[in-house]
């Protein structure tokens, strides 16, 4: 996914040239099936070969995504999942970023109170 949102329309071959190792094209093929299949992608065709786009743009792909990650590891707990995300021992988080967080919080309390 990060590829066609990288590269823009993307072939098979793209793809699988793209991509680290050496994965079988039918593989490849196999996973930009999968991800049509679950409406991430869609393909059309331009000079006798298939293009892959993303259906969404990235940030509403992003939300989604969180969305079930939150749901599959936190219960659905954002707090749950915030909190493990910054006791992570790989989590340090300077000043500047600290307050970057700390602003996000703050505007997402401003408009709950707003509506």
């Amino acid at each position: 996914m990060d590829l066609a949102y990288e590269k823009g329309p993307i072939s098979a071959v793209d793809l699988e040239h793209s991509l680290p190792g050496t994965p079988a094209n039918s593989t490849v093929r196999t996973q930009l099936r999968q991800l049509e299949e679950r409406g991430l992608l869609r393909h059309y065709e331009e000079d006798g070969r298939f293009l892959y786009v993303p259906t969404q743009p990235p940030q509403v792909a992003a939300r989604t995504a969180m969305r079930k990650y939150l749901t599959a590891y936190f219960n659905g707990s954002l707090e749950l999942a915030f909190s493990t995300l910054i006791s992570a021992k790989e989590a340090e988080i300077g000043d500047e970023e600290f307050d970057r967080l700390h602003k996000i919080i703050d505007e997402a309390a401003d408009a709950r109170r707003d509506s």
